[in-house]
């Protein structure tokens, strides 16, 4: 038994130690035959034992290029073999798991400067399906038989582990003592993968006390300067989607972008967040966060989507309680509705005390008293000397909280006498 939960634990930890970081970097970088090397890996998630033994056993034997090792018929060689049979499984489901995570979720955490490494905020994100490829990958490095059976020989007292002695006892006629551990492995294979799923599923945070005492933060004033872009054109597979923009936005002022849908507007912010690189002359904000278009959640509960390193627990119960969230603290933010998810992504703007706030449709899921309260903290935050960059297609609230209001239509800024746009700017069309 302790053999099997040596070379199988230790297997399935240095697969997960080389195929953890292999599956974050194919995950975020482009390069030639990306595709094909996904091909090949998720290929390999059926790769037979006996061949990985039958390689394994050529290397480690005596004329072999690791024969100088001295691992074979040893622990080391069934760990070697037993790695190399299992890393298809933990790269490959946690490279496509780190690829199904939202552009818009790592945007957040960029913008914010969790300090964090980037390709641990990805196996956090991703951690559902990469717990799945660890218990696939414990699961058939457990109940492996022939890749051990030849690199380790089946030496009792050695390498014989549950599974060999399985398959001896069988051939012997003791079923009842191979049942019996067979009984054995299943029963580690069952407390392994339960303890994963503990991990997974955060259920250890239950068992702390709800603390929903608030405390307002401090909000300092901020001296952030402009942010300035000249002649700034934005082009995406030779499409053009912006062209010619030039804008700014001054210290204290609130600015809209007025316009219809697919007019640019997105595009537009996001480069203005430095999420999207585009041509011109551009003078970014060194500290901004954003309120994406559509609304994203975290991993973690409500509370922890408040991400700000500096705020306390009491000082998220605040915000949360300013966009009425508070109660949900301790939620699964996949259990909120839209219109309470975007307060979430609100607050978590807000409470980042970013000099730069940029805000895509941020009410477009909110009714009248939740619009007016997200719109205060808009006031608040200018009198502090921060600065607001929204869009919307609603003029009504555009003419009610802004500075400035630039119109676009079809990637340019436009002015009121356009005759495309005069429908959006009267009010008569409100999207």
């Amino acid at each position: 038994m302790w053999v099997t939960l040596i070379t199988s634990g230790l297997a399935t930890v240095f697969a997960i130690l080389i195929g953890l970081p292999l599956a974050s970097l194919c995950a975020r970088k482009d390069f030639v035959c990306k595709k094909m090397l996904h091909l090949i890996i998720r290929a390999m998630y059926g790769l037979p034992p006996v061949v990985v033994g039958v390689v394994v056993y050529l290397a480690l034997s005596k004329d072999g290029v690791l024969g100088d090792w001295g691992f074979l018929f040893t622990i080391q060689g069934m760990i070697i073999a037993q790695t190399l049979l299992i890393l298809p499984l933990v790269w490959g489901i946690s490279w496509t798991g780190m690829e199904e995570i939202p552009n818009e979720v790592m945007d957040i955490y960029r913008l914010s400067d969790v300090k964090r490494p980037y390709a641990w905020l990805m196996v956090f994100e991703a951690k559902n399906q990469i717990s799945a490829a660890i218990m696939l990958a414990f699961g058939r490095a457990i109940a492996e038989v022939g890749a051990v059976m030849i690199v380790g020989g089946n030496i009792k007292g050695f390498t014989r582990t549950l599974t060999t002695s399985i398959v001896l006892e069988t051939q012997q006629g003791r079923l009842t003592e191979a049942l019996v551990l067979g009984l054995i492995l299943l029963l580690l294979a069952v407390v392994v993968s339960i303890i994963i799923l503990l991990f997974e599923e955060n259920w250890f945070h239950k068992f702390y006390k709800d603390n929903t005492e608030c405390n307002k933060p401090k909000m300092e004033v901020l001296l952030n300067g402009k942010t300035t872009l000249q002649n700034v054109s934005y082009s995406i597979d030779g499409n053009e989607i912006l062209s010619n923009i030039s804008l700014e936005i001054n210290q204290g002022e609130c600015v809209v972008i007025l316009g219809g849908s697919g007019s640019g507007k997105t595009s537009l912010l996001k480069i203005i967040s430095g999420i999207n690189k585009a041509d011109g002359d551009i003078i970014l904000n060194e500290k901004n966060m954003i309120v994406p278009q559509k609304p994203v959640y975290l991993r973690g509960n409500v509370r922890s989507n408040l991400i700000e390193n500096n705020l306390t627990i009491e000082e998220k119960n605040w915000w949360l309680n300013e966009v009425g969230l508070l109660e949900f603290g301790n939620r699964d933010p996949r259990t909120l509705s839209g219109g309470e998810l975007q307060r979430l992504n609100v607050a978590r703007c807000f409470a980042s005390n970013a000099n730069l706030m940029i805000l895509d449709e941020f009410t477009s899921n909110l009714d009248g008293p939740n619009v007016l309260k997200m719109e205060s903290f808009i006031s608040e935050h200018t009198k502090r000397g921060g600065s607001v960059i929204l869009a919307t297609h609603n003029p009504i609230q555009a003419k009610r909280i802004s500075d400035k209001i630039f119109i676009m239509f079809d990637g340019e800024l436009v002015d009121e006498q356009h005759p495309k746009i005069s429908s959006l700017v009267d009010g008569n069309w409100m999207g």
